[in-house]
């Protein structure tokens, strides 16, 4: 695959389901989970970054969008300032927003207060906490979909 065909393709890859309910959730575009479909391969990378994040269903869904849409608007995944940027400014403003990483996954906070300091500010917390994880499946999408490029 080339990596400007997988570029423009991942717009495609999630969508949001239940818009006009109150439980509204980010999904897998079912039409690239189809193994006939020729971007069968992007899905099982992405799909194989969030089983390895170890996050809970939902929340691994949720931080996948996110990456999928930073690396979908970079130019160049190496320019490490522009990823930085991107994660840092997908990490979500409003607090009730932010505290579903403790609803679903509390030891991601505890582990990026242990790696970029300790806090008492719950809100701050959850800001690492949804930073790491974002930069940590950015890098993992980014590098299973290289190596679909590299095995063209």
């Amino acid at each position: 695959m080339e990596l400007k065909n997988i570029k423009e393709y991942l717009p495609k890859v999630f969508e949001i389901v239940d818009k006009d309910q109150n439980t509204e959730r980010i999904v897998f575009n079912s039409d690239v989970m189809s193994k006939e479909n020729i971007n069968y391969p992007i899905y099982r990378a992405i799909s194989d970054a969030q089983h390895d994040s170890g996050l809970s269903f939902n929340f691994s869904y949720e931080i996948a969008s996110r990456a999928v849409d930073i690396l979908s608007e970079i130019d160049d995944w190496n320019d490490d300032d522009a990823v930085t940027e991107a994660v840092d400014s997908s990490v979500p403003i409003y607090n009730n927003v932010l505290m579903k990483i403790y609803q679903s996954d509390h030891w991601a906070v505890d582990e990026a207060v242990k790696e970029m300091g300790i806090g008492d500010d719950s809100i701050k917390n959850a800001q690492y906490g949804w930073y790491m994880q974002i930069e940590q499946m950015t890098e993992a999408i980014k590098s299973n979909l290289l190596e679909l490029v590299e095995a063209e």
